[in-house]
């Protein structure tokens, strides 16, 4: 690494920060830039490799400082891309150093760009860079999602269970008590109207209701996981819906209120379900529920 390219990174130590979530480096590492693993895209892997040539971005780091990235290598691994690029910096428009470095892509269920970390780092860039460098990286990854054909069913029309196009996900863990507590506020539990298919779909299991809200607890392209809240009366209910492939895959109603002895609910991060008998703060749960790899809504101890 050059003595410009080390004071560089000094100068802007800021872009090199961690992010909220771990992630596995060793994805990003094991690229083989010789060969990428194969997917169907528009045209072959050649020409698509040089259609992101074509669209190279450059990254101004201020005081007549720019970085030029070009891409080298590519690798599709579900809802993720990992890419290699030659990064080229400039001072005063004179080449100064060239070095590599490595990104991971990350996407939700609707194709969206969810996150962006590079290699041997831990923080989402999209939280961290300047808003025009962000720019700059979302647009590369909108060309580089966006030039696929997909052949994985789980890439659907983002409106067959609930209307939006891209739905903020319920940060987890999300407990019915805490819910409560934050007098169910729609900025931090945004909710969104199911469609007909998935309400008809409720009402064949008995669920006929005055009205239907979705929380979306997780999206991408393995699975949509939904919690409807079904209001009926002075009661409402919570029903967990797992899908995949466009399919239900099954549902099990999780918390109730409006009885005489309520029934409340935490959704924990690797989407382990509590259970429990009222809504008081010292709760032991009742009942645990798991998600099993296929979708299923399971009871353990």
């Amino acid at each position: 690494m050059g003595i410009n390219k080390i004071i560089f990174l000094n100068i802007l130590l800021f872009l090199i920060v961690g992010c909220k979530k771990e992630v596995n480096a060793q994805d990003i590492s094991k690229l083989d830039t010789t060969k990428t693993e194969k997917y169907t895209t528009s045209k072959n892997n050649d020409d698509y490799l040089k259609k992101l040539h074509e669209k190279s971005f450059v990254v101004s780091c201020g005081g007549g400082c720019a970085m030029t990235y070009k891409a080298i290598g590519i690798q599709k691994k579900e809802s993720k891309f990992i890419v290699k690029f030659t990064v080229e910096m400039y001072i005063n428009e004179v080449l100064s150093d060239t070095y590599d470095e490595t990104y991971l892509f990350e996407y939700d269920r609707f194709g969206k760009i969810d996150k962006i970390l590079q290699d041997g780092k831990k923080q989402n860039i999209l939280e961290t860079l300047p808003t025009g460098a962000q720019k700059s990286f979302v647009e590369f990854s909108e060309n580089l999602n966006g030039s696929l054909v997909s052949n994985d069913q789980n890439v659907l029309d983002n409106n067959k269970f609930i209307i939006a196009n891209n739905p903020k996900k319920i940060i987890l863990p999300f407990s019915f008590q805490q819910y409560f507590k934050d007098d169910f506020s729609e900025i931090k539990y945004p909710t969104y109207e199911p469609t007909v298919y998935l309400i008809d779909f409720l009402k064949k299991k008995n669920y006929d209701a005055e009205s239907y809200k979705s929380f979306v607890i997780r999206s991408d392209v393995k699975f949509l996981y939904l919690i409807i809240s079904i209001q009926r009366g002075d009661s409402e209910y919570f029903v967990l819906v797992t899908i995949k492939n466009s399919n239900i895959i099954d549902y099990k109603e999780i918390g109730a209120i409006g009885e005489s002895e309520p029934i409340t609910f935490k959704v924990l991060p690797n989407y382990n379900i509590e259970r429990y008998n009222n809504n008081e703060t010292n709760d032991v749960a009742f009942e645990k529920l798991k998600i099993s790899e296929t979708g299923e809504i399971l009871t353990f101890k």
